[in-house]
């Protein structure tokens, strides 16, 4: 079974602490979804974790191995990343642009194979943009280009998937498109990390949630645990109240203007 624990991870900018003591764990299948306001961090933990920094302080685990002493190819396998705010600027289409992610795993003197190109094509159904398979992505939307960000991620056939706010620029269809690709990912035991400002993404698809707070403290927990108005208002400084919706069977987050 996969893990991904850290211990007191902690990393500085010019010697002050961005993300300070962070104790953090997620297994197969699971879904965590980090919450927390601007500048708090969430970022340089996503990047920590995937491998992006390598200088931090503590611990993190992927499968008992140290994060840093994994090598890149090795780490390829376990752990992708879908970054925040990607412009893809080219005009390979989306089959191209993602076989071109296979390239990692083969030589440079060696092609992708027709395992390669099946792969490709699960991925692209996955992502549920076949009508859009030999379409340039300069002429794609916003959404399809997240989407096509995240199937370059998967071709990667990683255990988990780390995203950085991956819904930040999206309307609401695209937001739905995207949160019901994790759902339908870690019901196939692909572990997400995931960045969010919105409390409501975290009921829909999470199974864990962690706070990182302004003085630095990180809290993780169910969503029952630790998702309430109290965390809530003290993470984001603001009153926020929650109402369980029957409709949806789930709390619903919303702002208390005075």
């Amino acid at each position: 079974m996969f893990s991904l624990i850290t211990n007191n991870l902690s990393f500085a900018y010019k010697d002050k602490n961005t993300i300070d003591h962070v104790n953090l764990q997620i297994e197969s299948g699971q879904v965590l979804v980090i919450l927390g306001p601007n500048g708090i961090g969430k970022s340089t933990l996503i990047n920590c974790l995937s491998g992006v920094f390598s200088n931090y302080q503590g611990s993190i685990k992927i499968d008992n191995s140290e994060l840093r002493n994994i090598g890149s190819k090795e780490l390829s396998h376990k752990l992708a990343l879908v970054s925040q705010g990607v412009n893809i600027n080219t005009n390979l289409s989306l089959f191209d642009y993602l076989l071109l992610g296979r390239s990692a795993f083969h030589s440079i003197f060696s092609q992708p194979n027709k395992e390669d190109e099946k792969l490709v094509n699960e991925i692209i159904t996955k992502i549920g943009l076949e009508k859009l398979k030999f379409v340039s992505l300069q002429n794609m939307s916003g959404g399809q280009k997240q989407l096509a960000n995240i199937g370059r991620a998967l071709v990667q056939e990683p255990e988990i998937l780390i995203m950085d706010e991956p819904t930040s620029a999206l309307d609401y269809k695209n937001q739905v498109k995207v949160l019901k690709l994790v759902k339908k990912l870690s019901d196939q035991g692909i572990s997400i990390i995931m960045s969010t400002h919105d409390p409501n993404q975290a009921t829909m698809v999470g199974d864990f949630v962690g706070l990182l707070m302004s003085d630095k403290t990180y809290h993780q927990g169910s969503i029952d645990q630790i998702l309430n108005d109290e965390y809530l208002s003290r993470l984001y400084q603001t009153p926020i109240i929650s109402t369980f919706n029957k409709q949806l069977q789930r709390n619903v987050f919303g702002i208390e203007m005075e």
